[in-house]
């Protein structure tokens, strides 16, 4: 004996129908319109978008998050087509042909759209077959799912950002360490050398000067590699309370040298006493030390470079101002990328440096420039400690 197919609660009800007077009727379409109310209140408070679509592509039901993924307004909910509305996510499920049998299964897709802002989505769509049609001509409608996952595309990007930069690192301070050991070899070889000449009598003056020019070169190379692998190592930073002014006051003392070739004047402007922040001294000279050869190098000679310090609401700021090359706009967003550099004997690593330290402060560095017009580079550290407020904990007065 052939078994009866059960009925779904929406046949039961409509099977019953003929059997309701009118003011059962309307309480019954009371009861629908609440149920049908809580759902869209359930489906606009998912972190999902949803659209359901016809069998003509038009979206019949979106919920808030739905239409905000596709830029879609509420009262267009009926009206528009999905191909119309948002024609890239309708070409990744094949909604551009004229066929529907390429939707008529399960699809699930990552992808990246640019309407109405760039993000990338997550696409799960599962077709609705009307039942009551014939297999032949039957109609399929669409259920699609979208989540947002540009937040986690974009941490994932870092990540691997930061272990490719990380790595460059690493490779970075293994030659530097193999250099290392051939100058010193160099080095000895051209002490022995010099005390073997000192004994000749016959060494010109030239000789004498030629081999000290080279002692020094090997000593000054030897200085550069164990100041570049000091830098792009990183480390812990001892954090300490530190008046910032003091720092880049000191700092500046150590580019006193190429301030005097180029008589550049350095202005400093602060806004507040005693910038206080919690930091590593060392790494912050590293940080100016960096900035101010950059203002160095982009200005020409008889210029003035301005540093301006000060306290806002949340943080403590310095600005490195000059008024030299500038950088061009193509180039701004690469600035902090590793080995890449506008100027001729560049390294490239300088500001990738900075940004690593201050992010290990817990602040940030920006970057404003415009070609022959000049740069402003703003460093902000936060006024409350990085290591859970305990510049805070040790002087309230510090932030103050």
């Amino acid at each position: 004996m052939a078994m009866k197919a059960a009925k779904s609660p929406l046949d039961k009800v409509l099977g019953r129908l003929d059997d309701l007077d009118q003011v059962n009727l309307g309480i019954l379409v009371q009861r629908l319109a609440r149920e049908r109310k809580l759902l869209e209140t359930v489906f606009d408070v998912i972190r999902d978008g949803i659209l359901v679509l016809d069998e003509e592509g038009i979206i019949s039901y979106s919920n808030r998050q739905g239409r905000r993924i596709i830029g879609l307004k509420e009262e267009q909910a009926g009206k528009v087509s999905l191909l119309r509305a948002a024609p890239e996510i309708a070409r990744a499920l094949g909604l551009d042909r004229k066929s529907n049998s390429s939707v008529a299964e399960v699809v699930v897709r990552e992808m990246k759209i640019s309407y109405p802002d760039q993000r990338y989505v997550r696409i799960y769509a599962v077709p609705i077959d009307d039942n009551s049609s014939k297999q032949d001509d039957r109609k399929v409608g669409l259920t699609i799912v979208l989540t947002d996952v540009t937040e986690e595309k974009v941490n994932l990007e870092e990540q691997l950002e930061s272990e490719r930069v990380s790595s460059i690192m690493d490779l970075a301070a293994g030659v530097a360490h193999e250099l290392g050991n051939p100058l010193n070899s160099i080095h000895i070889h051209l002490q022995v050398l010099q005390r073997s000449l000192e004994k000749k009598e016959k060494v010109t003056p030239k000789s004498k000067a030629s081999l000290s020019t080279c002692l020094k070169e090997v000593e000054r190379l030897d200085g550069i590699i164990s100041h570049f692998l000091k830098a792009i190592r990183p480390t812990t930073p001892d954090f300490k309370k530190i008046n910032l002014l003091s720092v880049i006051e000191e700092t500046v003392r150590l580019r006193e040298k190429e301030l005097s070739a180029k008589k550049i004047k350095i202005k400093m402007e602060a806004g507040a006493r005693e910038p206080v922040v919690n930091g590593d001294v060392e790494q912050l000279k590293q940080v100016f030390f960096n900035i101010i050869g950059n203002a160095i190098d982009a200005v020409p000679e008889n210029s003035d470079i301005r540093i301006v310090t000060g306290i806002d609401t949340d943080h403590i700021f310095a600005q490195v101002v000059d008024k030299g090359v500038g950088i061009r706009k193509e180039d701004l967003p690469h600035v902090f990328e590793p080995y890449f550099t506008t100027k001729k004997d560049g390294h490239g690593i300088g500001m990738m440096i900075v940004h690593r330290i201050v992010r290990d402060h817990g602040g940030d560095v920006g970057i404003d420039s415009k070609q022959d017009a000049g740069t402003v580079v703003t460093v902000r550290f936060p006024r409350k400690s990085p290591q859970h407020g305990l510049l805070e904990s040790t002087n309230p007065e510090a932030s103050s």
